[in-house]
């Protein structure tokens, strides 16, 4: 990487790209602001993984934390969330077939951008300590998120337009936002957990709002159950998702993934933690539900995370000795902060969801070409291909090693060695034929 550029934002300039961040306005979805916003967001993402996985000093986070900026991180991903909800399917009921996808691709593309920002910060504790007041709605947007992985609805949210044509822009971008989603739910459960490690300096609402309200365990234990994280290809082979999907190789096998173990350490945390137990009570219904997790604790989990062996014996205790319920007196008074951000903003569009979809239609679905070769100079910069290069690290297509050497032809497949890629050729050859036949 040492002859191309070591940064995508000059180190000079990440101050005032963070310094001049402010909340968006819904309305302004897809106006040439709008983009620009956008735009510096994106690039602080890429800046800010480019200095986590070249192990650099994190420069963005540092002033993402002394600016004071997280909460407009926050307010962005229940603002987007809201919009794919309520104004996203009103804008293609209202003009039905995109002409070109980048624009609702960009609107949709935002929420990924800033919950990845999100995870890369709150990771460092005195991140997830500066949510402040906001901590409450960081709590119900991640629960939401991660809930999405269980019922398997991490499909888009635009269902139900009988999409005619396969490949259509509309097609497509149903498809982008599947993945979108459940990309989201899985930075949420790294998010949840950064904050379940902090709970001793979380205000008591937050606490209450995790177990009370939200029965953070019973979600858990729910996705030990349900491992949203594994999947079979088409050809019955076990994957694994990081930040994309990827085959298990053969020496990781019974290694635990990365959000597997945090949504482990986050159970030992809300149910052996003291701060706790006076929200929580053991009712029959938890119990039975937690009583599931002993099967899943077996010597494989136990070697990998020794911290465990503490909650295998708490869960084997609980069994023999089921919780009385906590009497009145133990029960401490419930200060419920209410979540400001959510309903301040549909309490502002109140019956207008129909004027704004109105009023983007004409940024989203602009025919204007002049406008649309605006937009995508804007963008030009975020979706440079030899920028998102640097910072993706690249797997052999065969081992998936890391690797340095590429397909001369089609630039398109990555190999560690000549070795893996002769062993590979008979695979990759009718592809590598179509993409350079399309190329040229």
């Amino acid at each position: 990487m040492g002859d191309q550029m070591e940064y995508i934002i000059p180190p000079w300039e990440i101050e005032a790209f963070v310094q001049s961040l402010n909340v968006s306005d819904l309305e302004n979805v897809g106006t040439k602001s709008w983009l620009e916003f956008h735009k510096k967001l994106a690039l602080l993402n890429q800046q800010s993984v480019l200095e986590i996985t070249g192990l650099r000093e994190e420069s963005v986070m540092e002033w993402f934390i002394s600016l004071k900026k997280i909460p407009i991180l926050v307010y962005e991903a229940i603002q987007i969330d809201i919009w794919k909800h309520k104004v996203f399917p009103l804008l293609i009921d209202l003009n039905d077939e995109p002409t070109n996808t980048f624009m609702l691709y960009s609107v949709l593309y935002h929420e990924v951008i800033v919950v990845s920002l999100l995870e890369n910060i709150l990771f460092h504790c005195e991140g997830a300590q500066t949510v402040d007041d906001m901590v409450i709605d960081l709590i119900d947007y991640t629960v939401q998120r991660v809930t999405t992985l269980l019922d398997g609805k991490t499909t888009g949210i635009y269902e139900r337009s009988e999409i005619k044509d396969a490949n259509s822009c509309l097609e497509e971008i149903a498809e982008k936002q599947k993945a979108f989603e459940f990309d989201i739910g899985m930075r949420c459960i790294s998010i949840l957990h950064y904050l379940i490690e902090i709970l001793d300096s979380l205000p008591l609402c937050a606490v209450s709002r995790m177990l009370a309200i939200h029965d953070i365990p019973y979600l858990l234990a729910q996705l030990i159950e349900s491992q949203p994280w594994k999947k079979q290809n088409e050809d019955g082979e076990a994957m694994t998702y990081e930040a994309s999907w990827r085959k298990i190789k053969a020496n990781e096998i019974g290694k635990m993934n990365k959000r597997e173990g945090q949504v482990w350490f986050g159970l030992r945390e809300l149910l052996l933690n003291p701060k706790c137990s006076p929200y929580y009570e053991i009712t029959e219904h938890r119990l039975s539900q937690l009583s599931k997790l002993q099967r899943h604790l077996h010597e494989d989990v136990l070697d990998q995370i020794a911290p465990l062996i503490e909650l295998k014996r708490w869960l084997s205790y609980l069994n023999i000795s089921p919780a009385m319920p906590s009497s009145d007196s133990t029960c401490p008074v419930r200060v419920e902060v209410i979540p400001q951000i959510k309903s301040t903003i549909l309490e502002k569009y109140h019956k207008k969801w129909k004027k704004l979809a109105r009023h983007q239609s004409k940024y989203l679905f602009t025919t204007d070409t002049s406008y649309i070769k605006d937009a995508a100079q804007i963008l030009s910069d975020v979706y440079d291909l030899e920028k998102l290069d640097r910072i993706e690290a690249k797997k052999c297509s065969l081992c998936q090693e890391p690797s340095k050497k590429q397909c001369s032809r089609c630039k398109e497949a990555w190999y560690c060695s000549r070795e893996c890629q002769v062993k590979d050729w008979e695979n990759h050859k009718n592809i590598c034929n179509m993409i350079t036949e399309t190329k040229q």
